[in-house]
């Protein structure tokens, strides 16, 4: 869910990126800055270009990710996640949690229950604005097959899915939505669900279907946003707890 560049073969960033995901919670930027064989700011720069997101903040999301899979496969306590994934303090990790997911450790556990109850239904969080864009939502059909998804579209200050998006909008059963434009955040992605998900598949998806236009959209128009499994080691893991916006 995440905008990449054009991959850069001068650069082993499939073995940098499978070393963040399995060892981030021991990791710095110099550690990866080193495997990729460049100093560290001229990785930095490297990454970003690549990933869309720096190596420091791409680190946190996936300590972040790790530990929003501890939350909900087991009764860990916060205290104890916050260590695993690498967090010296409890504060400093809730903060980080909230920031980064929308919610607090704690609250994803609740919101996992609530959703067990009460799937999330159709909602809209847009200002009015009389610059729309129409998008097309382009669904595999795999996914369309087994009935309606749910379908998240909303518009990100930054080019991945960490922390909740400014505005947008959950539909179910459409092809097309118009969507306000929003100034502070010209990022669009989206995020769908099959009608029978559970709630894992909703906040911790292990091979989620997102889609992300390749480009800021700060203009009126048309789009196609074309949703697809991320399976690729590039992919930033879908960190916003959407269903949190969901109030009823």
């Amino acid at each position: 869910m995440t905008q990449t560049t054009e991959r850069q073969t001068s650069a082993p960033w499939d073995s940098v990126l499978a070393l963040a995901r399995r060892e981030a919670a021991t990791l710095k930027v110099a550690d990866l800055a080193d495997e990729a064989g460049y100093s560290p700011f001229h990785f930095a720069r490297r990454f970003s270009a690549h990933v869309g997101i720096g190596p420091g903040q791409y680190l946190i999301a996936m300590r972040i990710d790790a530990a929003k899979r501890m939350l909900l496969g087991a009764e860990h306590p916060v205290i104890d996640v916050a260590a695993a994934v690498g967090f010296d303090s409890l504060s400093s990790f809730s903060r980080r949690f909230r920031q980064t997911v929308g919610v607090p450790p704690a609250e994803l556990r609740r919101l996992a229950e609530r959703i067990s109850d009460h799937p999330p239904r159709p909602f809209s969080l847009t200002a009015p604005d009389e610059r729309t864009v129409r998008i097309h939502l382009d669904v595999p059909e795999e996914l369309s097959r087994r009935g309606d998804a749910s379908i998240w579209v909303g518009w990100y200050a930054h080019p991945a899915p960490i922390g909740l998006p400014r505005s947008g909008t959950l539909t179910s059963g459409e092809q097309f939505i118009d969507l306000p434009l929003c100034d502070s955040a010209p990022f669009l992605l989206g995020f769908a669900v099959a009608p029978d998900a559970d709630p894992r598949a909703h906040l911790t998806p292990s091979t989620p279907v997102v889609a992300a236009h390749p480009h800021p959209i700060t203009a009126a128009g048309e789009v196609t946003l074309r949703f697809r499994a991320q399976e690729d080691a590039v992919g930033i893991p879908l960190l916003s707890a959407l269903p949190s916006l969901c109030r009823r």
